[in-house]
């Protein structure tokens, strides 16, 4: 059986130096993710998908004949996208481009600042997939903002550029309908020869109705050059507008892709003209505005606070990560976590790696509710999936090894109720390789905790004190429960810190 999970080793965010998929494997995926895409769109649901880019590498980018505009002007030369040729029939404007503090720079690289702002998209190719401009596919009006790394610090050559264009449509559908046609034409990238799709990942938002980052890397023009050029193209609809952000660089061909989705989610906020997640929002009434009191960062578990894996040597430790599209925050998971309606969500995902394999995993997410009755609802949803543990269209088919039972009580941080399941799934080694994962869910006012933990072993589980079980192995330290524990309690203390 097929273990997206496992397949996850191609796509570490964190892990300098972790391989890309083949060339064959990765256009499979495109050809995959197109089939979705169009069967979406045929039965009128909106797609949601997603993109990863890599940590960056050292090439200069020949930027250093630009200068930087700090306070942008309007471009003489830039040409308005609308197909009338003038912004009166759309409210867009330039302060619904995404600024600098929307932005996330990949550590070691500088932040990125503001480089030129254009009414419409700018005479220059700003995407090297994109062949057909956003005004011939019939945006009212558009705008382009660039930036760079900022200039003088280390690392500010290596980083690339990136830049940002919104535009407005007629109607929300016909932006949808826009951005996974963009979405396929960055996958395919036919304005680039040999161009290669190196990875593809969902992205999830309250404001979203689609959107994509889709990853390329193909040779240079420059035989002297000792990389090849990546292109990291995200796609974003939101209301009737459209978001495409693109981040170029030079990297080797081992070097993952990083990611662009807190920034392409911030983006869109700042597109609707509501404030990014990270925020708070100056009128939490307005119409389009999120909730006054968002999730952020500090609600997600961090890497120091999870128990090592002490059945296996790692050099990293627990490495944070963004996974592939078809891998669920559960394993029993029957749908995308969306399909639960919640007001907001964060989620994180860490792995624990030897120097051969993958062999630990930790999802997390944090889901915020409107009303406590809408907490309840959901995770009596969620507990349904437990229990029944369907084969489903996420891409797992676990079996169901103990049914949910109640541990709210060794949580220790006063979940209203939570409850405890295990599962197994095969390893993509084949074999005994097996999966063995535990899954919670915690609820506590209007929030809900989930984690699910997996550690590879097999074919028996990876440790048990019971000297008459035929598993037991003395020289194997019996740590698994405590350590199954202190991740959840970890994970819950982290998730609803900010309501106790």
């Amino acid at each position: 059986m097929s273990d997206p999970i496992s397949r996850l080793d191609q796509f570490r965010a964190d892990a300098p130096g972790a391989p890309m998929n083949s060339a064959a494997e990765a256009r499979r995926r495109g050809d995959q993710i197109r089939r979705r895409r169009r069967a979406v769109v045929t039965a009128g649901v909106a797609a949601v998908a997603a993109v990863v880019t890599g940590p960056v590498i050292f090439l200069s980018t020949g930027l250093g004949d630009k200068g930087i505009d700090p306070a942008p002007a309007t471009s003489e030369s830039a040409v308005a996208s609308s197909p009338s040729g003038s912004a009166s029939a759309s409210d867009l404007t330039r302060a619904n481009l995404p600024t600098e503090d929307d932005l996330v720079a990949d550590d070691p690289y500088p932040a990125w600042v503001q480089q030129q702002t254009y009414d419409g998209e700018g005479t220059d190719t700003y995407n090297d997939c994109l062949t057909e401009s956003l005004g011939d596919r019939g945006a009212e009006t558009t705008f382009r903002r660039d930036f760079v790394a900022k200039p003088g610090e280390e690392m500010a050559d290596a980083a690339g550029t990136l830049n940002a264009v919104v535009a407005q449509f007629d109607s929300a559908d016909e932006a949808e309908k826009v951005s996974i046609n963009l979405s396929d034409a960055a996958i395919s990238c036919s304005g680039v020869d040999g161009a290669e799709l190196a990875g593809t990942l969902p992205i999830e938002s309250r404001v979203i109705s689609s959107g994509s980052i889709d990853v390329v890397t193909y040779q240079p023009d420059d035989p002297d050059m000792n990389a090849v050029w990546e292109t990291a193209t995200a796609v974003v609809a939101a209301e009737d507008r459209v978001l495409v952000m693109t981040r170029k660089r030079g990297v080797q061909d081992y070097v993952p892709p990083t990611t662009l989705q807190t920034s392409a989610v911030n983006a869109a906020y700042r597109m609707i003209g509501a404030a990014p997640p990270d925020e708070p929002s100056p009128d939490p009434t307005a119409t389009g505005s999120p909730t006054a009191e968002l999730l952020g960062e500090a609600n997600l578990v961090a890497a120091g606070d999870l128990p090592p894996l002490d059945r296996f040597e790692s050099a990293l430790g627990w490495n944070r990560y963004t996974p592939t599209p078809d891998v669920p925050t559960l394993a029993c998971q029957k749908e995308w976590l969306s399909s639960l309606s919640a007001s907001a969500k964060v989620a994180t995902d860490y792995r624990w790696d030897t120097d051969s394999a993958m062999v630990g995993q930790v999802h997390v997410a944090v889901l915020e509710f409107s009303d406590a009755n809408a907490a309840g609802a959901a995770y009596n949803e969620i507990m349904e999936w437990m229990e029944v543990c369907p084969a489903n269209k996420l891409g797992v088919d676990p079996n169901v090894t103990a049914l949910p039972m109640d541990v709210s009580s060794d949580l220790d941080a006063g979940p209203k109720r939570a409850a405890r399941s295990q599962a197994t799934y095969p390893g993509l080694e084949g074999g005994d390789s097996t999966w063995f994962e535990t899954e919670l869910v915690a609820e506590y006012e209007t929030r809900l905790v989930l984690v699910g933990y997996g550690e590879l072993a097999g074919p028996c589980p990876p440790s048990t004190g019971d000297k008459e079980d035929p598993c037991y192995q003395p020289d194997q330290p019996d740590s698994w429960p405590d350590r199954v524990l202190a991740i959840e309690k970890a994970a819950v203390t982290a998730g609803i810190s900010d309501l106790r």
